[in-house]
């Protein structure tokens, strides 16, 4: 079926005329609590708030792991990462075994052979090999970065500095680095909007992946005047300007689809929760409240984030869903949208589901009875009201043990009743042990400014060294 969809399109390209676009749209390390819809005051969202508004906002979103690169993995392929290794950040060891592994699929690969055009605009961080590139993995355009971090204020003269971690003026187009001059959230924001309007035969995918608001914490002099007087630590303005940044690219996104793209399914998430507290080297000051933790960590802080979906006149507007959904389910989502199915050798594999009958309100049970995590030695299970969980102290290195909490009664994670409910703890441990024997161990580690779990030492930062 798939086959003849794509030849009668190659034959007559109006009869995908239907296709609904999609764009997915990654924050970086955004806090929980400082958006509007989420009960932020210090800084106004008005277009990220409107854009919940929009569609179905999902009260219960939650990512794979609380941390950049294999919460990606998860999304990009419907499958939990630690399936197949890819647990830590990819930025120590054998640079051809660095990255979402080349056995997997992503979304890319599958909306290509559904008849889109696919780009990846901003953060990759699934290695940086030309077999690991984006552009070996499904996406026919690329305009980026390769690696953790990017600088924000980029000057054309500038040297390119290339880390596993982070880079520095150090953009791509496709597999060339490009010289920019300009606010980086500005820059992908217009490739963005000339991938839309340059794909008029067909329908496209759009992964745009903002680095916003990850550090490192710039602000450029067009944001000063908007930031608070009140906010006074000079941390936290920055991070309120990245902010400013991403919102605004937000509204201009969402002008350009009302007024030219109207049938485009959207979903927003962070990768990962703020970044609020050290040791990481990446700390924004971001807040979590009134979830406990961090990025880095397995207590609702680390895993739940701001997610919505919003489809025009397909997803009811102004909806909010209390049912867990995770970015495991954005692949078939985005699939059964475009009227495609999996490639045969994934399908089987997929943990994530369909959820736009679960959206729509046709199909009013719950889409996941269950979601696990596992990150190093950091575990969590959910299911239903219940969570387990064995978090670890960031500061101290130590882990908290297995704790379980109702989340429907204590969403900050306060009141442990494990020794109230023993029984449900045995039941939990018993399905993540289950769950953890379909793991594999990781395939490499993270650097210990990054990844509390590893002994292993950071990599050095060379001139343009990609």
């Amino acid at each position: 079926m798939k086959r003849l969809a794509l030849l009668l399109f190659a034959l007559c390209p109006s009869l995908m005329a239907a296709s609904p676009n999609v764009l997915i749209i990654f924050a970086d390390d955004l806090g929980y609590a400082d958006i509007g819809v989420h009960g932020g005051k210090e800084l106004p969202t008005p277009n990220i708030d409107a854009l919940a508004a929009s569609g179905v906002r999902c009260t219960n979103g939650y990512v794979t792991a609380p941390y950049c690169s294999p919460s990606r993995a998860g999304f990009l392929t419907g499958r939990a990462q630690t399936r197949f290794g890819h647990e830590f950040n990819p930025h120590v060891g054998d640079e051809a075994k660095l990255g979402l592994p080349l056995t997997e699929r992503t979304i890319a690969n599958e909306m290509h052979e559904a008849g889109y055009a696919t780009a990846l605009i901003g953060k990759w961080h699934q290695g940086f090999d030309a077999a690991h590139h984006p552009q070996s993995r499904g996406f026919d355009e690329f305009f980026g970065f390769l690696v953790g971090g990017h600088n924000y204020l980029l000057h054309k003269d500038a040297e390119p500095e290339f880390g596993s971690a982070h880079s520095h003026n150090m953009i791509y187009r496709g597999r060339s680095v490009e010289p920019q001059e300009g606010y980086l959230t500005d820059i992908f924001t217009d490739e963005a909007l000339a991938f839309m309007n340059k794909n008029t035969q067909k329908p496209w995918f759009l992964y745009l992946a903002f680095n916003a608001v990850h550090t490192p914490l710039e602000i450029p002099e067009k944001h000063q005047s908007r930031l608070p007087a009140e906010v006074t630590n000079p941390a936290r303005r920055a991070y309120l300007s990245l902010l400013i940044g991403l919102d605004d690219a937000l509204g201009r996104i969402a002008a350009e689809l009302k007024a030219k793209h109207p049938d485009t399914m959207v979903c927003f998430v962070s990768d990962n929760g703020g970044s609020g507290k050290k040791p990481f080297f990446a700390t924004n000051t971001g807040v979590n409240i009134p979830l406990r933790g961090d990025k880095g960590q397995t207590w609702e802080g680390g895993i739940r984030v701001p997610f919505f979906v919003s489809w025009p006149g397909k997803l009811p507007a102004g909806k909010v869903y209390h049912e867990m959904v995770s970015t495991l389910d954005f692949l078939p989502t985005a699939l059964a949208a475009a009227g495609g199915e999996s490639g045969a050798n994934s399908a089987s594999k997929l943990e994530g589901v369909n959820l736009i009958p679960f959206l729509n309100g046709t199909n009013t049970a719950a889409p996941h009875d269950m979601l696990a995590w596992r990150f190093g030695p950091q575990k969590a299970i959910r299911m239903g009201q219940w969570k387990l969980v064995d978090a670890r102290d960031m500061e101290a290195k130590t882990q908290s043990g297995w704790q379980l909490y109702d989340l429907n009664a204590d969403i900050s994670e306060q009141k442990n009743l494990a020794a109230e409910k023993p029984e449900k703890e045995t039941e939990l441990v018993a399905a993540w042990d289950a769950c953890n024997a379909q793991n594999i161990p990781p395939q490499w580690h993270g650097s210990p400014n990054e990844d509390p779990t590893s002994p292993q030492k950071a990599a050095g930062k060379g001139k343009k060294g990609k």
